[in-house]
């Protein structure tokens, strides 16, 4: 799978994986902010922005071994590997998959839980409304609780505009494939890489306790938890956010 994506700068590599249904736009004020110090990487996933979409289900190891495809054609065998939401979980099992591989892992406002069987049935239940009536399904859903009270209105038009365009069935199989993710507690347990674990106070669905678990689950966590953000914390509270990121993999860089 031949995955679209921005590269800038130069130097030892990140990869900036974004969440669902967002496309690697999502990831413009990082690759700005990374570009004078690493060699950044933001793909489109599979099914979103312009890589192409496959239907039905992808799962989090398609979306992982999707990048794993590109960092070989690329030529890099190392990377620090930075995901935010269900990108977080292709970070989760790309470093899971090749430890020695990744230097450095960033977890943005995600889970580690697996999915219950009733929300596997949830979200496939979304995923064929949104296959039969197209995004505005998702955007109503997502914006119960994508945004803080205090997020600009310009971030919620550019996000908005964003998920409007995702492609339905890219979406749709994103979803599939998030009700039939693996348990990573034990996958994170067992790695010993520098991880940066990322949340906003504001953020119903990565909240306090969730994201404690993940921190309790990772031998080297580093966390940085950003007053008022909500699930966009890079977005919300870019200047902060790219602060914590650039001095976690400046320390950690080969």
């Amino acid at each position: 799978m031949r995955l679209s994506y921005d590269e800038a700068g130069r130097g030892e590599c990140v990869v900036l994986i974004h969440g669902h249904p967002f496309d690697r736009a999502l990831w413009e004020p990082q690759l700005a902010a990374l570009r004078g110090s690493f060699l950044v990487l933001a793909p489109d996933l599979r099914g979103f922005g312009r890589s192409p979409v496959t239907p039905g289900c992808v799962l989090m190891r398609e979306y992982a071994a999707d990048i794993e495809e590109l960092l070989a054609a690329r030529g890099i065998t190392r990377a620090a590997v930075v995901g935010l939401s269900m990108g977080g979980l292709v970070a989760m099992e790309l470093a899971a998959a090749a430890p020695e591989r990744y230097w450095a892992l960033g977890l943005i406002a995600t889970t580690m839980q697996p999915p219950s069987p009733q929300d596997c049935e949830v979200r496939d239940e979304r995923a064929g409304a949104i296959e039969r009536d197209g995004m505005h399904v998702l955007l109503d859903y997502m914006q119960t609780g994508l945004y803080s009270p205090a997020c600009p209105p310009a971030i919620r038009a550019r996000v908005d505009a964003m998920m409007a365009a995702a492609p339905p069935a890219g979406a749709a199989a994103g979803l599939r494939g998030r009700g039939r993710r693996p348990d990573y507690r034990p996958l994170l347990a067992a790695l010993d890489i520098p991880a940066l674990v990322v949340a906003g106070t504001a953020d119903p669905w990565s909240d306090a306790v969730v994201t404690a678990e993940i921190v309790a689950h990772l031998r080297r966590p580093e966390l940085v938890t950003i007053e008022g953000a909500g699930h966009l914390p890079n977005l919300e509270a870019e200047a902060e956010f790219n602060e914590a990121l650039l001095a976690f993999l400046g320390r950690h860089a080969p």
